[in-house]
């Protein structure tokens, strides 16, 4: 009987986390790719974000890593000195911003494609860098499968 109380306890748990987990952010579409495995649009100062992207890369297993996963590009309301944030989020885990150009490119992407300002697109990325040697910092990057210039880009 516990054991089945505990079952249900724990599926209750996942199933609001798993609820509540991006309620402020809704998908409204992904970038087409320009070629696959092209992944050319480098997100600048990933430093701040170290920690979240050990958090995804896990454990370390060898000198350097690469690994392609889902960004998610949405707006950040939450900053109040600029409006026209882009936060790069894999894994409802900040990793960086787009640049203030690139920003206001994605904000007309968005209304070029009669999508809200609230809304957020999917991208391929690349996760990539090194770890920590002798007291060196742990230098990771992403990079999204996107043109470097962003106005080339277009959501499907």
């Amino acid at each position: 009987m516990w054991l089945l109380l505990f079952f249900l306890f724990i599926i209750a748990i996942t199933f609001f986390v798993m609820v509540n987990s991006s309620e402020n952010f809704k998908l409204s579409g992904k970038f087409k790719h320009i070629q696959k495995n092209k992944f050319q649009h480098e997100i600048m100062n990933g430093a701040p974000y170290q920690g979240a992207f050990i958090e995804i890369i896990g454990p370390k297993l060898g000198d350097s890593v690469e690994i392609v996963v889902t960004a998610f590009l949405v707006r950040d309301f939450s900053n109040k000195d600029n409006k026209c944030r882009v936060m790069v989020l894999v894994n409802d885990l900040r990793l960086g911003y787009l640049s203030e150009e690139d920003a206001v490119k994605f904000t007309k992407l968005l209304k070029l494609n009669n999508l809200s300002k609230d809304s957020g697109i999917n991208v391929q990325a690349l996760i990539y860098g090194d770890w920590s040697k002798e007291g060196v910092h742990e230098n990771f990057k992403i990079n999204l499968n996107i043109s470097k210039d962003l106005s080339d880009s277009e959501i499907e």
